[in-house]
């Protein structure tokens, strides 16, 4: 088993092998994922779009119903994006071979929040989480001058999609965070602009991606 996570500031910890993996990796010939059910489930905790203190003030009050169903609608559209052409399927099923749950606050061994975090359990899968507070909070502090509140909603959903691909990466391919380009899904920091508001690609995951879920058909 392998464990990932990101203390604050984001601040990147290197993998800690358990010697639990061992173990598992006896019984991987019958739980082993093939290509066939490759499956990521993704959702949002009953209570994950509680906003932190400063988060309300500064957006200008709590999410509408609307504004919920947009945030998980871009989520889920920007996960469906970044394995676009690989063999895998997003779903909401809480049994899937890799999961990512958003919660209001993810914790690694400490008080301050933190981005996500993931189990990478090599042939039984993977779970991680990722902390909506905190990504709504980078979304709005670093919104253009002048971003509507619709615009900073739209904001949210992409960074907390793209946090959810990053943990994907870690469950599915193994690989460590990356700081050699921001603007990758690799990066081990949220806490950057075009988490929000730019355009993300793929670096030194994407070869491990396609060898592991193989190309859509």
């Amino acid at each position: 088993m392998v464990i990932y996570g990101a203390a604050p500031p984001d601040v990147i910890r290197p993998p800690i092998l358990v010697a639990g993996f061992l173990a598992l990796a006896a019984v991987a010939s019958s739980s082993a994922c093939s290509r066939s059910n490759a499956t990521a489930g993704f959702w949002f905790d009953r209570d994950a779009f509680i906003l932190p203190s400063e988060a309300l003030a500064q957006l200008g009050g709590p999410l509408t119903a609307p504004e919920i169903v947009t945030i998980d609608r871009i989520a889920r559209a920007e996960i469906e994006r970044a394995f676009a052409g690989l063999r895998i399927t997003l779903t909401s099923k809480h049994d899937a071979f890799w999961r990512v749950t958003v919660l209001a606050t993810v914790r690694n061994k400490g008080p301050i929040p933190s981005a996500g975090q993931s189990i990478a359990l090599g042939p039984l899968g993977g779970d991680g989480s990722v902390g909506f507070g905190i990504l709504a909070l980078h979304a709005i502090r670093y919104a253009p001058k002048g971003a509507s509140r619709h615009e900073v909603i739209e904001a949210i959903g992409r960074g907390v999609g793209r946090a959810a691909v990053h943990e994907f990466a870690h469950q599915i391919a193994g690989t460590a965070d990356s700081d050699a380009d921001e603007n990758s899904y690799e990066f081990g920091r949220s806490d950057r602009a075009s988490q929000y508001y730019g355009e993300l690609h793929w670096t030194t995951a994407l070869p491990v991606l396609r060898q592991k879920l193989g190309p859509q058909q």
